[in-house]
């Protein structure tokens, strides 16, 4: 009874999630622009979630590290599994940039568009191992909560639960009052997670509305190869790479669809693998992943397992290269992979991600990045489909770097 009622309520939960996301088109082409203050509501959903998915984060990585017992093996596992589809999301990317060539169809027109001031937070941005470091260890300790460091966050997190791990053995009575702090932390955190989720239908509605409205799908024709060739690359990934990883690990793929259904809903809604967080941990905890698993993969892991923003960026770089004139070789292609790399390890799960690293990536190569306001025009379905992407992979690599399925699956 207790699996029929959640089912019954996660089913429910995506049917409102589906009817906002139709409706936000609907009333998006009806009113086109008119529909920019309906923005706002998905705007100031997504900043409560972010305010609380940080501290979500934080207590969830520490409660998983002092509470489980993390084997050696398991953390090879899971390097393992992000270094192949970090490999393979990079192939993907580039290769069907290379074969289908859309960025030749690209004209560079951007007269009368606009991208929001999206690119003035790329300026001066390098993508390189030191900036990438820089961005991993923080300045001050609220320095990561504030600037919405979701790598400085992580860091600081396996660093103060580490330090908490050494001293659980110790007979210092203040240990277990920090344990139940971080346990009420976590607990305080995930209620108040629900209670905002509950309004998710709505704030799809708005964000959907504003995005259509503004963009809608005037410019789907003359950015069809660009936007085909995307979703085509992500939906390998998808439904291709993490489906095999499913299969070798003998999990049964109609039982993990439907509990990734509404966590890969809310992300396509609000465009933000971070804010859905508390869905992708829910879903997992549905499938009997252990805690341990899911919070290395989906917390700890959250920004080595940006494959949807990876596999974007390795495309979409070489289709400017080709919008250009530009030709580049296999070594010139390769040193553009790891930046692509080290820039999606750095990027936090928030909308418009994707976007601001590739300019990042653009102005590190010196190339100019006035077509990237043609994109954004499309890019908006774009980012909701990498968003899904990164919760898929959250979710699948969780499950690879668990133990046998047999002993998650109910009895």
């Amino acid at each position: 009874m207790p699996d029929n009622a959640a089912g019954h309520k996660a089913l429910r939960s995506t049917g409102l999630i589906l009817v906002g996301i139709a409706a936000g088109i609907v009333v998006g082409l009806l009113i086109g622009k008119q529909a920019a203050p309906l923005g706002n509501i998905g705007k100031f959903y997504i900043t409560l979630i972010k305010a609380v998915a940080a501290p979500l984060l934080f207590f969830a990585i520490l409660d998983a590290i002092i509470t489980s017992d993390v084997k050696i093996l398991q953390a090879k596992r899971f390097l393992g599994v992000i270094a192949v589809n970090t490999v393979l999301a990079t192939v993907i990317g580039m290769g069907l940039a290379n074969l289908i060539q859309p960025g030749k169809h690209l004209v560079l027109d951007n007269k009368g568009l606009t991208d929001g001031g999206l690119l003035k937070q790329a300026e001066g941005k390098k993508a390189d191992l030191l900036g990438f470091i820089d961005n991993l260890i923080p300045d001050t300790i609220v320095e990561p909560f504030t600037q919405g460091n979701v790598l400085g966050v992580v860091f600081l997190a396996v660093l103060v639960g580490c330090a908490l791990k050494s001293l659980q053995k110790s007979d210092e009575p203040w240990v277990a009052t920090w344990n139940q702090f971080i346990h009420g932390g976590l607990r305080i955190s995930e209620k108040v997670i629900t209670w905002l989720v509950t309004l998710t239908p709505i704030a799809m509605f708005g964000v959907i509305a504003k995005s259509v409205g503004d963009s809608g799908f005037q410019n789907f024709v003359g950015l069809s190869y660009y936007l085909g060739t995307g979703l085509l690359g992500l939906s390998l990934q998808t439904f291709v790479v993490y489906n095999i990883w499913l299969i070798l690990k003998k999990q049964n793929l109609k039982q993990f669809w439907r509990e990734a259904m509404t966590p890969c809903l809310n992300a396509f809604g609000i465009n933000s693998s971070l804010a859905t967080l508390p869905l992708t941990l829910k879903a997992l905890d549905n499938l009997k992943v252990s805690k341990a698993s899911s919070r290395m993969a989906a917390c700890i892991g959250t920004n080595l397992n940006n494959d949807g923003i990876l596999l974007y960026e390795a495309m979409a770089v070489i289709i400017v290269t080709q919008s250009l004139g530009l030709d580049y070789g296999f070594a010139q292609q390769l040193s553009i992979a790891v930046l692509c790399v080290l820039t999606s390890m750095g990027i936090a799960g928030v909308p418009e991600a994707g976007f601001i690293s590739l300019a990042v990536i653009l102005g590190t190569l010196g190339l100019s990045n006035e077509i990237l306001v043609v994109l954004l025009s499309v890019d908006w379905i774009l980012a909701r489909a990498r968003s899904v992407t990164n919760v898929v992979a959250d979710m699948t690599t969780s499950i690879v770097i668990d133990g046998p399925v047999a002993h998650r699956q109910p009895g």
